[in-house]
């Protein structure tokens, strides 16, 4: 059962690739959406320019009519030609605000998507510097454990009992360490 478990590595591994992998997905979702938001205000903007060279279009006609009769009627259009013309004005700035917070939002993503990707990358890089640590003393445990296998080996014969209970005693501190540094290999 202990072998069927991944080391810690492995999962911090998998869990890097998984957040990756959403980041990606919403970094595109979030470009997708930042985009169409630019394209809109682009076409706001574009309908503002053309609202205003009519309005502006029709002032000048109204303009040349109040010249030739100075009408209360024709005044009143004239007015109302102002005021378009100056609605059509704050639309077109409406729609340049919103096209300009759209390109920040753009910008913004971008940076956050370089600080994510950042993070990932010194994530995987610590997880690599972990591997490599933590393999060496695994190996160095294996040798101290062979090592004293063999001590235990070649003193056993030559002594008598009481010291076969302390090789004994000694042997079994030393193998829960190399258990502890194996089990990251399976």
């Amino acid at each position: 059962m202990a072998n069927k478990k991944m080391d810690p590595v492995a999962l911090i591994r998998k869990e890097i690739e998984s957040l990756e992998h959403k980041l990606e997905q919403l970094r595109d979702r979030l470009m997708a959406d930042a985009h169409k938001a630019m394209d809109k205000a682009k076409a706001q903007a574009e309908r503002a320019r053309e609202k205003l060279k009519a309005e502006q279009q029709k002032l000048s006609e109204l303009q040349h009519k109040a010249k030739a009769s100075m009408d209360a009627k024709i005044h009143k259009q004239v007015e109302r030609a102002h005021g378009a013309v100056d609605a059509a004005k704050e639309l077109e700035l409406d729609a340049k605000a919103l096209m300009i917070m759209a390109k920040e939002q753009l910008a913004d993503l971008k940076g956050d998507y370089q600080r994510a990707k950042a993070l990932a990358k010194a994530a995987q890089d610590a997880a690599k510097n972990f591997d490599k640590t933590s393999k060496p003393p695994a190996k160095k445990a294996t040798a101290k454990k062979v090592a004293v296998k063999k001590a235990v080996a070649k003193k056993a014969p030559a002594k008598t009992a009481a010291p076969k209970k302390a090789a004994v005693k000694k042997a079994p501190a030393k193998k829960p360490a190399a258990k502890k540094a194996a089990a990251p290999k399976s």
